[in-house]
C-alpha cells in the first residue's frame, strides 16, 4: 500500500489561527489531529524516527565526509544582515572560493587551538565538534531567515561559554586580510555565523515509517542518505502516475490560503494513483504561530475534494507522532 505523508512545511496559517482551524479550514476532510513540535527540526526528527530534534548539523557533516562518531556537532552558517522593509534581517551567504576559504579556516583553527571546540570545514558552512554534550539550544534556520534575530539567541547553561567562543571567532575573521579585501570591494565579508542543528547521531540508526524521501532541504537529503533511504524529487513527483510506497514528501514553499486549491490541483495525477492503490494520505502543516503542527489523515473513502468545495473548519483532537 502506497501511503504518503505530505509535509507542507511552509503552511503556517495566520497568527490568529488556533490548532484545529488550519488544515480543516483548507480542506475539511478526514481525521484532524494536533501534534507537539517546537520547530521544523523537531518535526523532521519525529517523522524520520529520531524521536526528537533532528541532529541536522551532524547529518550534514557526515554527508560531507566529516566523521562525527562520538561527537556532538553544531553547524556554523555564514550569514549577513540585509535591509528589508526598514529592518535588518538575517540571510545566509554562499560559500567562498577555495583559496579564500582555506586561508580563513587555517587562521581560525590556529587561533582557536586551545578552545574546547574542534572546527571542521565543509563546502559552504563550518562545523564545530565536541566530545561532551553542551547544554546549548539554537533556533533552526526556518525561524531565523528573513527575520530580525535579536530575540532568537542560543539558550542553555553553556550559552555564555559558546557565545564567547563564537564572538572571538567572528572578530578574528572580520580582521583577516581576506575579509578586509572583500569588504573593500563592496561585498559581504565572510565573518558572521548563525549556529544551528546541534546534536549527536544515535548509536543505532532509526527505522522510520516513511521509506522514501522527497525534499529540497539539504539537511533532509543528508538525513535520508544517512538512513539509507532512497531520494526522490518534488518536481518529478507532481507528474508521476505512481508514487513510491511510504513516501515522505516535503513541500517547503510558502502556502497562502487563496492559492491552496490551485496548488493542490497540480497534484491530482499523483494522488489519483494513491487512491487507486487504497493508500492513505497524511497532510502536515508547518509549525504554527500558536505552536505545534496539525495533521490531517485522509483515505479514499473520505472523498477528498479540497479543490472543488472547501468545508467548514473542524476541530483537531490531540494526537501522537
Amino acid at each position: 500500500m502506497a501511503d504518503l505523508c505530505l509535509w507542507l512545511s511552509g503552511l503556517r496559517g495566520v497568527p490568529e489561527d488556533d490548532l484545529g482551524a488550519v488544515l480543516p479550514r483548507y480542506w475539511g476532510r478526514g481525521r484532524a489531529e494536533r501534534l507537539t513540535a517546537g520547530s521544523s527540526l523537531e518535526a523532521a526528527g519525529r517523522l524520520l524516527g529520531f524521536n526528537g530534534l533532528l541532529p541536522a548539523a551532524a547529518l550534514l557533516a557526515e554527508s560531507e565526509g566529516i566523521a562525527t562518531e562520538g561527537h556532538w556537532v553544531i553547524a556554523l552558517e555564514p550569514v549577513a544582515f540585509r535591509g528589508q522593509a526598514g529592518r535588518a534581517v538575517l540571510q545566509p551567504l554562499p560559500g567562498l572560493e577555495e583559496t579564500a576559504a582555506t586561508a580563513l579556516f587555517t587562521s581560525a583553527v590556529e587561533h582557536m587551538a586551545d578552545a574546547p571546540w574542534v572546527l571542521r570545514r565543509g563546502a559552504r558552512r563550518w562545523y564545530v565538534l565536541a566530545t561532551d554534550t553542551p547544554d546549548l539550544h539554537c533556533p533552526d534556520p526556518e525561524q531565523v531567515w528573513g527575520r530580525e534575530p535579536l530575540a532568537l539567541q542560543a539558550t542553555g547553561a553553556d550559552a555564555r561559554r559558546w557565545n564567547a567562543f563564537l564572538n572571538e571567532l567572528q572578530m578574528l575573521l572580520a580582521a583577516h586580510p581576506v575579509n578586509q579585501d572583500v569588504d573593500a570591494s563592496g561585498q559581504e565579508p565572510w565573518c558572521l555565523f548563525w549556529a544551528w542543528g546541534e546534536g549527536r547521531l544515535p548509536s543505532v540508526r532509526p527505522i522510520p515509517k516513511w521509506q522514501t524521501v522527497a525534499a529540497e532541504a539539504d539537511y533532509l537529503q543528508a538525513a535520508a542518505r544517512w538512513l539509507g533511504l532512497p531520494l526522490s524529487y518534488p518536481k518529478a513527483l507532481q507528474a508521476a502516475t505512481k508514487l513510491p510506497d511510504n513516501l515522505l514528501w516535503v513541500w517547503s514553499g510558502a502556502w497562502l490560503y487563496p492559492d491552496a486549491a490551485k496548488s493542490f490541483a497540480a497534484l491530482v495525477p499523483a494522488l489519483q494513483s494513491l487512491w487507486r492503490s487504497g493508500g492513505r494520505l497524511e497532510c502536515l502543516t508547518g509549525v504554527l504561530a500558536s505552536g505545534g503542527i496539525e495533521r490531517l489523515t485522509v483515505r479514499r473513502a473520505d472523498r477528498w475534494r479540497f479543490w472543488r468545495s472547501p468545508a467548514l473548519p473542524g476541530h483537531a483532537l490531540p494526537g501522537a507522532w
